[in-house]
C-alpha cells in the first residue's frame, strides 16, 4: 500500500512540474490517500491471510463457557426463567457465573478488535504522511518549499511512526490479554478476530417491565440488595449516554467532518490551501475516526455489562421470595 501511494504521488508530481496546467488535476489524487477511505466512502474489506481463520465473539463467548463454567450446576435455559428463586443457589451461582463470563469475554474481545481496526485506519494516516513527506522532499529540492517546511513535515512523520508504534504495543498487548483469556495454545495460532467494530444498532434498548421493577428502589432496605439494584441503575443510565455519544458521532460528527474535509479538497484543488494544510485535516479525520472507535468501543461494551447487571438485579429481585 505504502509503495503503490508513493508512487502514485511521485507520478503526478514529476506530471506537474512538467506540465504545470495539469497540477489541480493531479492534486485530486492526493486527496485519496489515508483519512477517509475507510469510514466516509465504500468501507473496504480486508481479508485474512489464507493461514488465518476468523474468531468471532460467538465463538469466543462458546469457548469461554464450555472452559469456565459449572456445567455441573448451570441449567440450560435458566437465563429465561421468570421466577429464579426456583433454582437451587448452586443454579443461581452457575447463573450469574454465566453472565460474568459472557461480559468479561466480550469486554476481551471487542478491547482487541478496536486497538486491530485502530492498527488498521492508522497503517492509511501512515502511508498518507510518508507519501507527503516524499512530496516535500521533492517540492524541497526544486525550491517550491523552504528548509522550515520540510523540517516540519519530516517531524510530523517521525511522530506519526512513533505512535504507530505505541499502538502496535497496545494491540499486542489485548492480543495477549485475549489468549490468556480463551486459554490458547500452539493450535491456536491461526486464529484471528474481526477486523471490524460492529455498528450500533439503529434503536436504543428499552427495558421491559421485568426489568424496570426490579431495579426500582422497591420496600426492601437490604443493604446488597439496595447495591445490586443502584449499580443496575447506573449500568441502564451509563448505556443510554452512550448510546447517545455513538448515534451522534454516526449521524453528526462523522458526516460534518466528512463535509469539512471535501470542502478543504476542493480548496486545495482550486489552489487556495496548500498540501500541508490538507494533510493538517487528514490528522483531523483521523483524529474523529480514532474517538469514534474509542465510543463505539465503549457501547459495546456498556451493553455486554448491562446484560450482566441486569440478570444479577433480576436474580435478586426474585430471590427476595425466599429470604
Amino acid at each position: 500500500m505504502k509503495k503503490i501511494v508513493i508512487a502514485v504521488l511521485s507520478l503526478a508530481i514529476s506530471q506537474a512540474f512538467a506540465n504545470p496546467s495539469s497540477w489541480i488535476e493531479q492534486n485530486k489524487l492526493v486527496g485519496e490517500i489515508g483519512g477517509w477511505r475507510v469510514y466516509s466512502k465504500e468501507q473496504v474489506v480486508r481479508e485474512s491471510p489464507a493461514n488465518q481463520n476468523i474468531f468471532t465473539l460467538n465463538q469466543a463467548i462458546e469457548r469461554a463457557l464450555n472452559q469456565q463454567l459449572d456445567w455441573t450446576n448451570y441449567l440450560r435455559g435458566s437465563e429465561s426463567t421468570s421466577d429464579y428463586y426456583l433454582l437451587t443457589p448452586a443454579q443461581r451461582s452457575a447463573l450469574q457465573k454465566r453472565s460474568s463470563i459472557i461480559y468479561d469475554t466480550t469486554k476481551s474481545y471487542y478491547e482487541l478488535v478496536a486497538l486491530k481496526e485502530k492498527l488498521i485506519h492508522m497503517e492509511d494516516v501512515l502511508d498518507a504522511v510518508e507519501a507527503a513527506s516524499e512530496l516535500s522532499a521533492r517540492m524541497y529540492k526544486v525550491g517550491n518549499i523552504n528548509e522550515l517546511a520540510l523540517l516540519k513535515q519530516n517531524k510530523a512523520l517521525y511522530k506519526k511512526r512513533l505512535e504507530y508504534k505505541a499502538l502496535q504495543g497496545k494491540y499486542l498487548e489485548a492480543k495477549e490479554r485475549f489468549i490468556q483469556r480463551m486459554n490458547f495454545d500452539d493450535r491456536d495460532v491461526r486464529v484471528d478476530v474481526d477486523a471490524r467494530l460492529p455498528e450500533p444498532p439503529k434503536e436504543q434498548r428499552k427495558l421491559s417491565a421485568k426489568e424496570l421493577k426490579a431495579i426500582g428502589l422497591g420496600d426492601i432496605n437490604n443493604p446488597e440488595s439496595v447495591k445490586t439494584r443502584s449499580t443496575a441503575r447506573l449500568s441502564y443510565e451509563g448505556y443510554l449516554e452512550k448510546y447517545q455519544g455513538v448515534k451522534s458521532y454516526k449521524e453528526e460528527i462523522l458526516p460534518t467532518q466528512k463535509k469539512i474535509s471535501e470542502e478543504n479538497l476542493l480548496r486545495y484543488n482550486g489552489m487556495l490551501i496548500d498540501v500541508f494544510h490538507l494533510l493538517e485535516d487528514v490528522e483531523t479525520q483521523s483524529k474523529t475516526v480514532m474517538d469514534y472507535i474509542d465510543v463505539k468501543t465503549a457501547f459495546l461494551i456498556q451493553s455486554a455489562r448491562l446484560d450482566k447487571d441486569l440478570m444479577d438485579v433480576q436474580m435478586d429481585f426474585s430471590n427476595i421470595n425466599v429470604r
